[in-house]
């Protein structure tokens, strides 16, 4: 299965390649014979380097071997973007080259004298136009604005402040703060610098309780170890919890019959959570006692809608005894868990926080637009929504995955006031 996702991963990235060449060449006169050469020459050298990365990540993902962390982001991100900006140029290729045999088809069909000379001249003029004006401009805006997005826009930490209107809130709970971190993926961090600048911005919230819904790391517990230390320093006055998401089981590094190591990977994610002083809800809760009322604070283990993700989560066992608990809040990593179980299963959970969609790490959030692909997967797909009584929180993440960058969708520190 390895060597066929291999093979038709080298395919798609030369035909590509291959397409997009001709409209590199249209940028060049003729004329300028010694810099056309040295522009082809590096065009290509460009792909056969990323022919050998992408074999060579493959490698390291077969063998189940941790590539270099730069390799594996920066390397891969840049790749991604010239690979997706390339793809993007071509597809107006594609949609010229249609148009010009649909003519010629028709031409031919209504027996036109002289058309094929006429067709060359036309589609050579059109086509050079084409090429220089649509594709190329085509291709490097998606080019330009992915690239600002990996090193700038991952990093432009945003903080967001929400009036949570809570109902049946008991008055003595009235204004509680509550900050919530999700999806810090700390293995595509390569300084601890933006860790650094997410505690900090943390702490200055003066936060009641804090909250982390799930993915601290993208493969393995042993990526989140060289940060353990700078997120320790994360302080709540009354509480911090956790959960764990889907990345964190180890599930997407070992093979799905490695069961002892999953094990292994799980206990060690535990006991970091535990070590840097965030109390991990494994399908339990906790009642906190505030100003003489109660607050149960729920916290399930993953569970995903989509078929490809893990159903660790146990709500019914979450729950077990906090039923006569008012006030209910719930941390569930991903939030199609809400649709699916939440609020069918338990109308008494009064808000549900979640992270998981990145909001795709692309889009559009301002004032009166919000948009992104992600919303087609998942309705609940950054930010405050509502169903009755019942609310849920989706917030964005810090971290990245993939790609390593954001466009449109700014990393979030959410901070709540209980209203």
């Amino acid at each position: 299965m390895y060597l066929q996702f291999i093979f038709f991963g080298l395919v798609i990235l030369l035909i590509i390649d291959f397409y997009f060449f001709r409209a590199v060449k249209s940028l060049l006169s003729e004329k300028r014979i010694a810099l056309r050469k040295w522009v082809f020459k590096a065009y290509w050298i460009f792909t056969l380097l990323s022919v050998f990365f992408f074999i060579f990540a493959s490698y390291y993902y077969i063998q189940k071997i941790m590539p270099p962390r730069f390799m594996r982001i920066y390397v891969t991100g840049f790749i991604f973007i010239t690979l997706v900006s390339k793809f993007i140029g071509s597809l107006f290729l594609l949609a010229h080259d249609t148009l010009n045999f649909v003519k010629y088809v028709q031409h031919k069909i209504a027996g036109t004298k002289n058309v094929k000379a006429g067709n060359r001249l036309e589609s050579r003029i059109t086509r050079k136009d084409f090429l220089k004006k649509t594709a190329l401009v085509a291709a490097s805006l998606p080019f330009a604005s992915l690239l600002y997005g990996m090193f700038k826009t991952a990093y432009s930490y945003k903080v967001k402040k929400v009036y949570l209107k809570v109902p049946n809130l008991p008055q003595k709970l009235v204004g509680l703060k509550i900050v919530q971190l999700s999806d810090i993926h700390a293995g595509s961090f390569l300084t601890n610098h933006p860790l650094k600048e997410i505690a900090q911005l943390v702490n200055e919230q003066k936060p009641d309780i804090f909250f982390f819904t799930g993915d601290l790391v993208n493969e393995v517990t042993e990526e989140a170890f060289p940060f353990a230390n700078i997120l320790s320093t994360i302080h709540a006055r009354i509480g911090k919890f956790s959960v764990l998401g889907n990345h964190d089981y180890g599930d997407y590094f070992y093979p799905k019959d490695d069961f002892e190591n999953k094990e292994k990977n799980k206990k060690r994610m535990v006991e970091l959570h535990r070590k840097m002083g965030w109390d991990i809800l494994l399908n339990e809760n906790r009642i906190l006692e505030i100003n003489e009322e109660k607050l149960a604070i729920i916290g399930v283990e993953n569970w995903g809608n989509a078929a490809r993700f893990q159903k660790y989560g146990n709500l019914e066992k979450a729950c077990i005894g906090c039923e006569e608990v008012g006030v209910k809040l719930l941390l569930s990593h991903d939030p199609s868990h809400w649709d699916a179980e939440i609020r069918p299963k338990r109308p008494d959970i009064s808000v549900t926080f979640s992270g998981h969609t990145h909001g795709m790490q692309f889009g559009i959030d301002i004032p009166f637009v919000k948009w992104s692909p992600v919303k087609y997967l998942y309705p609940q797909w950054s930010g405050l929504y509502q169903n009755g009584s019942q609310q849920i929180y989706v917030n964005p993440g810090v971290g990245f995955i993939g790609y390593p960058g954001r466009v449109g969708i700014e990393p979030e520190i959410t901070v709540f006031e209980l209203v």
